[in-house]
């Protein structure tokens, strides 16, 4: 990947990729082509996604299975963005609760974190419980979860989103779980997942990138694009996930993105008018 800076304002592209690069199993027509034009224009180009469950080499091995070259360190889960936040800001904790599924397991225990499931943390404390899209959630997780953070443990959620695409529909997303737990608890949790801004603010120290020298592609207005307004960048909707042409007239304020495109082709020739400001 090009590590020269380009001679003009626009140095980051940051992209979503369920809804931007592809829906499901398959690959958004154009998105591929979108990111070798990124990448000609020696922009760099990182991935951040909401979704907990996969590791960032895993999310790799899918993009490069659809032709789309990527490595690890480009790539950003909201598994990753809280292990950042717990480094920079939370360095006491080191033994935690994990609400998950296994690639969130292992990203936490490959950064150095001693991780307890429901199953093997009955005898002991933990020092926060973290909790994402969880697959096997019962009442045992959620009792365990619930039972630590009325302890003391620090509750954080990887993201609250309240749903999460299938390839037949949507189902319960992390946001199902974190509600539970913060219902039963009577706690609320912090959330690192857009739409606050950590991950953006993340990309942005790794990159060395300003806010106004990079620019957000996304396809869900009340994550992408508030995140990307809370974080300071000018964003691009691309009506290729679950945003419908007919409805963009109506968002306001931080759902409102600064642009719109119908899909990667007309993202590109966004950031071409982007670039030759």
């Amino acid at each position: 990947m090009p590590d020269a800076r380009p001679p003009h304002g626009l140095q980051l592209v940051i992209l979503d990729l369920d809804g931007v690069v592809y829906r499901g199993d398959r690959p958004v027509e154009g998105a591929a082509e979108l990111v070798v034009r990124l990448h000609g224009a020696g922009l760099l180009v990182r991935y951040a996604t909401n979704n907990s469950m996969s590791t960032r080499s895993a999310y790799a091995e899918r993009l490069r299975g659809m032709g789309i070259a990527a490595d690890a360190a480009e790539i950003v889960t909201s598994t990753s963005a809280t292990i950042d936040h717990l480094r920079r800001h939370e360095p006491q904790v080191r033994t935690v609760l994990a609400v998950g599924a296994d690639g969130m397991v292992e990203e936490l225990r490959t950064a150095g974190y001693e991780v307890f499931r429901a199953a093997d943390a009955e005898d002991r404390r933990v020092d926060a419980v973290l909790v994402g899209l969880d697959p096997d959630f019962d009442d045992r997780r959620l009792a365990e979860a619930v039972r630590e953070v009325r302890a003391g443990a620090r509750f954080i959620a990887t993201n609250a989103d309240a749903r999460y695409p299938t390839p037949t529909g949507f189902g319960p997303g992390a946001g199902v779980m974190v509600a539970a737990i913060r219902d039963a608890s009577g706690v609320e949790p912090l959330v690192i997942g857009k739409p606050e801004p950590a991950m953006f603010h993340a990309i942005l120290d790794a990159t060395g990138v300003g806010p106004m020298e990079a620019l957000v592609i996304g396809d869900n207005p009340d994550s992408d694009i508030r995140a990307a307004h809370r974080a300071g960048i000018e964003s691009v909707l691309v009506l290729t996930g679950v945003t419908a042409s007919d409805a963009v007239a109506s968002l306001e304020a931080d759902r409102a993105p600064d642009h719109v495109a119908a899909d990667p082709a007309e993202a590109w020739e966004l950031v071409e008018a982007r670039i030759s400001r």
